[in-house]
């Protein structure tokens, strides 16, 4: 397994691209009006960019290192988890689970698009204005949960792509993952016009990669990062142009200016907690996805609102990026100690995505994340839970009685050069 796979290689690779790209956008702000614009409207200070900032987020990434080292220090030597799972049948049932993903979300636009008197009046409300047709559609939601639905698609159309690349299927299971991923690809590129959730078609194409990748056991057709990068900015300039019918410029301008002010944003979230006495949120940021799983989520978030709410100065828009929120909720010593058990962790579920199919389509997800872990820790989300357990279930289902206790699933396949 190329080392460039590895939670630690797509973490460092994340953080220096956006640390690139917020130098350069700050050293070129007088060139950037919506930019500026930006950053006036959401408060943000380039003020909070210093050396303290800085100086968490180096010990932050080292607490994770010697987690990661732990975890290499002490892994056992690797052996075959279980039973093999059956592809042909893994294909049918990751495309019934995908039927039933896309039926929930199909009923979902259906029932909203009829409260505004058809499909055609619903395209023209995004059109016109995108946030309220957006809260009109969260207020029709089918029931509690019901998010959790769409926001899986990008790993059911992860696994569809691992199956594929085995170059096992044939026939009709081959077209049904064809079909998988191809269906989730344009869902997903239709679907945040309106819902502006541009990140899961990001996870969608990165997850889908890394998965191609761990299922062949190396890196391989480097040109599809540039087909990701293609689709997500075309998407990202998309979504500009529509909700931004009536400004005087193009949509790839306002488009890459947006996009850099995120990565400012995302960057002043991980620094500005830094310059200022904060109350830490025992977990308020990190654990809520298990709160909302556990049906804790209103008890313990309403537990904690004054926490959660003094924390307004020190958020633009969006989420605590992976060493911050770590601080946020726990301190310095108690958020290194929580970043060393995640890279401990997350290491560990990369030695058994070596040999398991159902840890590779799971770490996948994690992967992805960590790409962009400097916007949020979605790997900590119910997002990602209940994508995680979609795909263990779908994987388990497919199993065979017999194992083959000395190897590997990826040892008995055979091996694949073409890209």
């Amino acid at each position: 397994m190329t080392r460039s796979l590895s939670p630690l290689s797509l973490l460092c690779l994340c953080w220096a691209l956006a640390g690139i790209v917020t130098v350069l956008t700050l050293a070129h702000l007088d060139d950037l009006d919506m930019v500026q614009t930006f950053i006036a409207r959401e408060g943000i200070s380039t003020d909070v960019f210093g050396l303290t900032g800085l100086a968490w987020v180096a010990i932050g990434f080292l607490a994770y290192l010697v987690g990661d080292l732990a975890a290499r220090v002490t892994r056992p030597t690797p052996t075959a988890p279980g039973p093999r799972p059956d592809l042909a049948r893994a294909a049918r049932l990751t495309f019934l689970a995908n039927l039933l993903l896309l039926a929930v979300t199909g009923l979902w636009i259906a029932t909203s698009a009829a409260k505004l008197g058809g499909l055609m009046q619903l395209v023209a409300a995004a059109y016109v204005d995108s946030l309220t047709t957006r809260d009109l559609m969260l207020e029709n939601k089918l029931f509690t949960g019901m998010r959790l639905f769409y926001a899986a698609l990008p790993a059911t159309a992860s696994l569809a792509a691992g199956l594929l690349a085995t170059g096992q299927l044939r026939g009709r299971t081959r077209w049904l993952m064809l079909a998988t991923l191809g269906i989730n690809t344009a869902a997903l590129m239709v679907l945040p016009i309106v819902m502006s959730q541009r990140l899961l078609l990001l996870q969608l194409m990165l997850s889908a990669y890394l998965m191609a990748c761990l299922v062949r056991g190396r890196v391989f057709g480097l040109y599809w990062i540039g087909v990701v990068v293609t689709l997500f900015f075309g998407l990202w300039a998309a979504r500009e142009a529509i909700t931004n019918p009536t400004l005087d410029r193009s949509a790839l301008d306002i488009a890459w200016q947006k996009l850099a002010f995120y990565v400012v944003n995302d960057m002043f979230n991980g620094f500005a907690p830094l310059t200022r006495p904060i109350p830490h949120t025992l977990g308020g940021t990190t654990l809520e996805g298990v709160m909302f799983l556990t049906f804790t989520d209103g008890y313990f978030l309403t537990l904690l609102a004054p926490r959660l709410d003094a924390l307004d100065p020190v958020i633009g828009g969006g989420e605590f990026p992976i060493f911050t929120a770590a601080f946020v909720d726990y301190g310095p010593i108690g958020g290194a100690l929580f970043l060393a058990l995640m890279g401990f962790v997350l290491r560990r579920i990369f030695a058994r995505a070596r040999i398991s199919l159902t840890w590779a389509a799971i770490y996948a997800q994690i992967g992805a994340a960590m790409l962009f872990s400097a916007h949020s820790v979605y790997f900590l989300h119910q997002n990602f839970y209940f994508s995680a357990a979609l795909l263990a279930v779908v994987l388990h289902l497919s199993t065979r009685r017999r194992s083959e206790p000395n190897k590997g699933f990826f040892a008995t396949l055979p091996k694949v050069t073409h890209a």
